[in-house]
């Protein structure tokens, strides 16, 4: 009997082993099984932080190469794949798709440009204006084993971030000076019935005929054109006195030169003293992407003279 119970525990023991070591097994292959899906997962993570810093830096250069010059990235052609290139310390755009391997992962990226349209309250909209001032930037990253993974960055880039004016505050130099020049100094084209003898400012000769002041050719530099944004004068309009505006455009310094207001020949920009007005940027009226403007002011009363001290043309390379 003893030797009976002695074997039914040596049975119960083998069988209590056995299904430790049944429970053994599966607690390893579990725990590899998580430690390879962690690993899997760790390394989709990785894979994705690189592929998002590598469309960060790709956005931050070509903010800065449209910073340097607009046409670098407005000259492209629209919705084509594109990629930048590092030579030194300068970076360039090529055509094409870039691929490269970082950290064993292989990748592929390329950025595309597109128009944007503005709708007739000025926000960005699929139909509406083309804006020659706001382009669209899409990047793009496709990466892992056979490029089945891929993230984008999208975002917009605006000209008028990095602004010049040109602004003439002196007139007393006279007539003469037609251009084209980088800045206007104190001389001017031609007037007529315009009092400059003062320095710092203009004013009507006479109240009893209006009067009209063209300025000198101004030269952006920029040979493919610049982006105008806006006009501003200071000065006071008197009583019952009129400041207005038209400006003339080319990428000719010889012209043509035909005044527009903000829609035609045919109206002024005429703006109170101190405020801004935007130059147009659709029509025949827009002075976007031309190489050089010129303003004619012209100024009349019922009464007392306008006086107008400063002229400010706000534009963007």
């Amino acid at each position: 009997m003893i030797k009976k119970d002695r074997k039914l525990y040596r049975a119960q023991s083998l069988l209590e082993l056995l299904l430790s070591v049944a429970v053994g097994t599966i607690m390893i292959g579990g725990s590899v099984l998580l430690m390879g899906v962690s690993l899997k997962n760790y390394q989709s993570i990785r894979q994705n932080l690189q592929a998002n810093s590598l469309l960060r830096q790709y956005a931050e250069v070509i903010i800065s190469l449209a910073k340097d010059d607009w046409h670098n990235i407005a000259d492209l052609t629209k919705d084509s794949n594109y990629h930048l290139s590092l030579s030194g310390n300068s970076w360039s755009i090529q055509s094409g798709v870039a691929s490269s391997t970082v950290n064993s992962v292989p990748y592929s990226l390329y950025f595309q440009v597109s128009s944007v349209n503005r709708d007739a309250s000025g926000d960005i909209s699929d139909s509406g204006d083309n804006d020659p001032n706001t382009l669209k930037i899409v990047n793009t990253i496709e990466y892992g084993p056979n490029y089945v993974s891929s993230s984008s960055l999208s975002f917009y880039l605006t000209r008028s971030g990095n602004n010049k004016v040109f602004q003439q505050t002196d007139w007393s130099g006279g007539s003469g000076q037609t251009g084209p020049i980088p800045n206007p100094g104190n001389k001017f084209d031609s007037s007529d019935n315009i009092d400059y003898s003062t320095s710092g400012q203009i004013t009507m000769a006479t109240t009893t005929s209006d009067s009209y002041l063209i300025s000198s050719i101004l030269d952006t530099g920029v040979s493919g054109g610049a982006g105008f944004n806006s006009l501003l004068w200071q000065g006071s309009l008197g009583s019952g006195g009129s400041v207005k505006f038209q400006i003339a455009f080319s990428n000719s310094p010889s012209g043509p030169w035909t005044y527009y207001g903000p829609t035609s020949t045919s109206d002024y920009y005429q703006p109170n003293p101190d405020v801004s007005v935007s130059f147009p940027t659709t029509g025949s009226a827009s002075p976007q992407n031309y190489r050089y403007i010129r303003y004619k002011v012209y100024l009349s009363t019922t009464d007392t003279t306008p006086q107008v001290d400063d002229i400010i043309i706000n534009w963007s390379p």
